[in-house]
């Protein structure tokens, strides 16, 4: 099967997803009947040295749909995106984005940089959640080789992209997570301290908002932490976020419940 010929007035260029409209290749229509899972928390920190991502695991309609969703992936090698809102849609908006990326630099033999991905996921943004009522809220963190530091790219619901030079928290657990991040949150942090802050931000998100998962102890369910750095994207093994959980429920059990005086 050879490659589609457009000619010069319908080429769709580098663009992925001009490319799949031109070619048929449009997401299933919405029905109305249906009521959507939903997908929250996730937050970001920068460090010295790259961006901590820690996302609950948890998709919530009605009910608790379900228990173990990713939703943080990597984009590419260097490029980290999480998802809140409709979950089956973010999958979907994921997909397409690492197609997208990986698209562009087949058509054009070079690499969009990170603000240009932040950018190019603007107006996708703003088609899908003025067009639709399935939103998405992405979150956009990764390594920026051009000047070796981590950088965080939010979004609003109009697609307006903003950069975040501290952390970024998307999802219903927002307003406690950011609590805990604007408690802690220092311009010197370390890998281990922005993991450990990352791990507090989404514990109290769990703890204190219905629809966010918190870590689960019964059926050893946990929440994604990753690190993207010059290495590139790392997720954490399983046993390492086990770990960095039971010490914040055993320090919550110890007090009955409260923070206490320190945030950690």
């Amino acid at each position: 099967m050879g490659l589609p010929l457009f000619s010069a007035n319908d080429d769709p260029g580098p663009s992925f997803f001009r490319f799949s409209e031109s070619v048929g290749l449009n997401g299933p229509a919405f029905r109305s009947d249906v009521r959507p899972a939903h997908a929250t928390t996730v937050i970001a920190v920068r460090y010295v040295g790259g961006v901590v991502m820690v996302g609950d695991r948890q998709a919530t309609g009605n009910y608790i749909a379900s228990r173990d969703v990713r939703k943080i992936e990597a984009a590419d090698r260097f490029t980290a995106l999480a998802i809140s809102g409709t979950a089956a849609r973010g999958m979907e908006f994921i997909r397409m984005a690492q197609l997208s990326f990986e698209h562009y630099e087949k058509m054009t033999d070079s690499a969009l940089s990170l603000e240009g991905k932040a950018n190019y996921l603007s107006p996708i943004i703003q088609r899908n959640n003025l067009t639709t009522p399935l939103m998405v809220l992405p979150l956009l963190a990764g390594w920026d080789p051009s000047h070796q530091v981590g950088r965080i790219f939010e979004y609003d619901g109009a697609g307006g992209c903003y950069e975040r030079f501290d952390y970024s928290t998307i999802g219903s657990g927002t307003p406690f997570a950011e609590g805990a991040l604007r408690l802690g949150f220092r311009s010197d942090l370390d890998r281990e301290a922005a993991l450990e802050l990352g791990a507090l931000a989404i514990y109290e998100a769990g703890d204190n908002d219905p629809s966010t998962g918190g870590p689960d102890f019964v059926r050893n369910i946990y929440p994604m932490m990753v690190t993207i750095t010059s290495d590139g994207f790392q997720e954490l093994e399983p046993e390492d976020v086990a770990s960095r959980f039971r010490v914040i429920n055993e320090r919550r059990t110890l007090s009955g419940g409260n923070a206490g005086g320190s945030l950690r």
